[in-house]
């Protein structure tokens, strides 16, 4: 397997889980990196309007001070890279049910299907790399094996939160859209909303949501 691989995120381009995604992904093919500068975390599709910067790193690595989504506009139009697939991520943070339509990962992957190439989100636990590091390779290869991906959907993978001593399966997921909680408190002219969400007892089996809370990897697919 050789693709061409377009690597983003919404972490920033100094993101630890961005450089092992990376190493990961060069097995499959040549990987260009085209990530924010800076933290871009829950800017969905959001771009810029008009013009904004760039740094070249090096021949196959950009550092854009923009968006999620004007990455994946920079490589396609400013690069002119057509890619065989995009990955997102890997995040730091879960990207489950509602936070799909807020998340930037997301919203950059989302930003491929919308240009016709195939996409994947991926996300991790923060606390680690541990579950990250034994099943990355694991699961991309189940994808490619199985033949998921497609230009008329993004994939959403979760993997397991790193209190499970690894990844129960790799199940194919439907979104969850959970209601948030709020504990809300004020100081001064500081809101924190203080939510939550995820209650084990009470999650639909079969859904992202049920396997983050069990410890599966969890896979599906995002129309965009």
């Amino acid at each position: 397997m050789n693709m061409r691989i377009l690597l983003t995120n919404d972490d920033g381009i100094e993101s630890p889980k961005l450089k092992y995604t990376k190493e990961i992904l060069s097995h499959y093919g040549d990987v260009y990196v085209v990530a924010p500068k800076f933290e871009q975390s829950a800017k969905s599709m959001s771009l810029s309007i008009g013009s904004f910067e760039f740094e070249q790193i090096d021949e196959k690595t950009y550092a854009i001070h923009g968006t999620p989504v004007d990455c994946v506009n920079f490589a396609y139009a400013g690069l002119d890279v057509r890619p065989d697939l995009v990955v997102s991520g890997t995040n730091n943070g879960y990207n489950l049910g509602i936070d799909t339509r807020y998340s930037g990962t997301v919203g950059a992957a989302l930003q491929a299907q919308y240009h016709g190439f195939p996409s994947i989100a991926l996300s991790a636990d923060r606390r680690g790399n541990r579950i990250l590091e034994e099943e990355l390779k694991r699961t991309l290869d189940y994808i490619f094996e199985e033949d998921l991906i497609g230009t008329d959907h993004t994939l959403n993978v979760n993997f397991p939160r790193e209190k499970f001593e690894h990844s129960k399966g790799i199940l194919m997921t439907d979104i969850h859209h959970h209601v948030f909680q709020y504990f809300p408190k004020i100081e001064g002219n500081r809101f924190h909303p203080n939510r939550t969400y995820i209650h084990e007892n009470d999650l639909p089996e079969g859904t992202d949501t049920w396997a983050y809370a069990y410890g599966y990897t969890s896979i599906t697919k995002i129309k965009l």
